[in-house]
């Protein structure tokens, strides 16, 4: 039921759920700059392994596609900088609109690890209710990233058959 989620997507790689995710990691849309992802990069890393170091899988979520040769279509990290994430987002938006990348650079990990992977569109009929998640207990705040923390774990149902996904949880609308 996508009218109580938190996001939904309908080009998503995996199937099966998810609920044991309680904190969510994203790039704050309101300080997001294609010309700085490189810095974002580093930012994610920390986070990444200050999380894997509390053995916390996290939500991240972000412009463009993650893990990107190129800085100007995404976020170019490498898999150790997001190797503790328990599923992906790549969004497109006004702020990035690169094609989508559908986990490629990262397909043989996320395959492995069973990560939902995420592609919203939130020009189209996907979405992420940002005014939701920026309600959210804040752990801790970067620049460009901010790490929110959820009351309950999330649920994260993907259809491996339909490519669509929703995320649930998190608290009131």
């Amino acid at each position: 039921d996508k009218t109580d989620a938190l996001c939904f997507a309908s080009r998503a790689l995996g199937h099966g759920k998810c609920d044991h995710i309680a904190d969510i990691v994203f790039v704050k849309p309101q300080a997001f700059d294609v010309a700085r992802t490189r810095e974002m990069a580093r930012q994610v890393g920390r986070l990444n392994a200050a999380l894997k170091a509390g053995q916390r899988s996290y939500l991240l979520i972000g412009p463009g596609r993650w893990g990107s040769f190129d800085p100007w279509l995404g976020i170019p990290v490498k898999w150790e900088d997001i190797d503790g994430a328990g599923a992906i987002i790549e969004l497109r938006n006004a702020a990035l609109q690169a094609e989508p990348s559908h986990g490629s650079h990262f397909f043989q990990q996320i395959t492995t690890n069973g990560l939902p992977y995420l592609t919203i569109d939130e020009q189209g009929d996907d979405f992420v209710r940002w005014p939701r998640i920026e309600q959210f207990q804040v752990v801790q705040e970067t620049e460009f990233l901010c790490h929110a923390r959820v009351p309950a774990p999330l649920l994260i149902k993907c259809n491996g058959r339909s490519s669509q996904c929703v995320v649930l949880g998190g608290g009131p609308d």
